[in-house]
């Protein structure tokens, strides 16, 4: 359950970057740099065991996105990032950083989260199954119960607490 380094026996801590949602007023507050409760996605990377880094930057769903591309631009100047967490636009975004990946890029990727950034059904196992592909793990999840900004929390609290 826990990331693998880089190199065996490596004192590095693998990086998981964190996408954030679009900006604008959610769960009664307003998150001009993009919604996302942090503290639960930090510790979700921790437990997993990796080091997380949230983009300060909001998510737009779209190919080509600002958020697309810092997350690019990190992977590629960091060999210790292999994984990444999308939540709510920053999920959508994930699949478009996916997609501009080169197979040897991909490779590198041990772990892939997309939160709150799925299609009506019928289509959201399809999309998953195909879309996000890879051999990395996947972990992709609609929104709970609870609601959209408490995604991050309740995967969070599927996970044994001493990891």
């Amino acid at each position: 359950m826990l990331a693998r380094d880089a190199e065996p026996g490596s004192d590095v801590v693998p990086t998981m970057l964190i996408l954030r949602g679009k900006a604008g007023y959610y769960d009664g507050k307003n998150w001009p740099r993009g919604a996302l409760y942090e503290a639960p996605a930090i510790e979700y990377a921790r437990r997993r065991g990796y080091d997380g880094k949230v983009l300060d930057i909001a998510g737009v769903a779209m190919e080509g996105s600002e958020q697309t591309k810092l997350a690019l631009a990190m992977f590629r100047q960091d060999a210790s990032v292999a994984a990444i967490y999308g939540f709510s636009a920053g999920g959508y975004n994930v699949y478009h950083f996916l997609q501009s990946l080169t197979p040897d890029e991909v490779l590198r990727l041990r772990l892939v989260v997309v939160l709150g950034a799925v299609p009506p059904p019928p289509t959201a196992h399809d999309f998953a199954a195909t879309q996000f592909k890879g051999s990395y793990e996947l972990v992709y999840r609609g929104n709970p119960p609870a609601g959209h900004m408490a995604g991050p929390q309740a995967l969070l609290d599927s996970l044994p607490k001493s990891a």
